[in-house]
């Protein structure tokens, strides 16, 4: 990834909620590079996990009155249930309405979750649901969905999607793989919510960026250019086999997560996630990184 200052960029005051995961910190780094004036809600109990230079740099509060007090804009990196997808984001959205922020850039980070039926996937139910409860709270709030497809990450494209075993240098082939899917680093992803979060423009209700756009056979050779190697393609079966394969996992008794993985990759690989057209260009200083290179930075030992 290539990035610079936006030249939208001014001192703002930006609230992010949660810079103690992966995500988050790199929001918080991106936006401090953007010249925000950074505000992070983190509770007192995970004060200890922020980046010490992300700390030095920002003003640090809990949840209660206030905390939206001067600020312009808000990005949401928060992960969980809907307690806290559904429930918590609500109370965040209406205090940022009551204190006149801007804009509120939501929790999403993912394929296109507004293109999947309910039921499709658990985890995209929660967020739809926000976003339907949302359009009732937000106000003048401007609300921010940014879709980005697949995190093309060792975490997830590489693991959690059960989409390539690369200790067997395997990939996992269900139906054709004829459709185009979106993938994106967790930095890239970064980078364009902060310079959403700081954009003086309007921004579209969905924004939709990727770093590639590849069919399944694209991705796998772009994978085996990057780590200098084979990788065997397994044929799991069609689709329909995919569909019985997620609701025997529904049904084994661990209340269906086992089963999520699939349910994102089967988003991937139908097309019923595939993102609108690309924004990328309204932020051209994010030149974000391809599957080759991320992959060609893992064989070398740096991703």
């Amino acid at each position: 990834m290539t990035t610079q200052a936006s030249p939208q960029s001014s001192a703002k005051t930006v609230l992010l909620i949660g810079a103690t995961g992966s995500l988050g910190g790199m929001i918080a780094r991106e936006l401090l590079a953007q010249g925000a004036n950074l505000r992070l809600l983190v509770r007192s109990s995970s004060r200890s996990k922020i980046d010490a230079e992300i700390a030095a740099k920002s003003e640090v509060v809990d949840d209660g009155p206030g905390i939206f007090d001067g600020v312009h804009m808000v990005v949401s990196p928060v992960q969980g249930g809907p307690g806290t997808i559904v429930e918590a984001q609500l109370g965040w959205l209406r205090a940022a309405r009551e204190a006149g922020v801007r804009r509120f850039i939501a929790s999403d980070y993912s394929m296109n979750l507004f293109g999947l039926d309910d039921g499709d996937n658990i985890h995209s139910d929660f967020r739809r649901e926000f976003a339907r409860r949302a359009e009732a709270e937000q106000g003048d709030v401007e609300l921010v969905h940014l879709l980005n497809g697949a995190f093309l990450d060792r975490g997830v494209l590489f693991g959690f999607l059960e989409a390539f075993d690369l200790d067997k240098d395997e990939a996992y082939l269900w139906g054709d793989g004829e459709v185009k899917m979106e993938f994106t680093t967790f930095a890239d992803t970064a980078a364009y919510a902060a310079a959403a979060a700081v954009d003086e423009r309007n921004v579209p209700e969905r924004l939709y960026v990727a770093g590639n756009v590849l069919t399944f056979d694209e991705l796998v050779a772009a994978a085996e250019a990057g780590l200098g190697r084979a990788i065997t393609v397994k044929k799991l079966g069609t689709l329909a086999d995919m569909d019985a394969e997620i609701v025997r996992r529904r049904g084994d008794g661990r209340g269906g997560f086992s089963a999520v993985p699939l349910m994102y990759w089967r988003a991937m690989l139908t097309g019923k996630g595939k993102l609108g057209p690309l924004m990328n260009d309204r932020y051209p200083w994010v030149q974000p990184t391809s599957v080759r290179d991320y992959t060609a930075a893992m064989a070398a030992g740096t991703a």
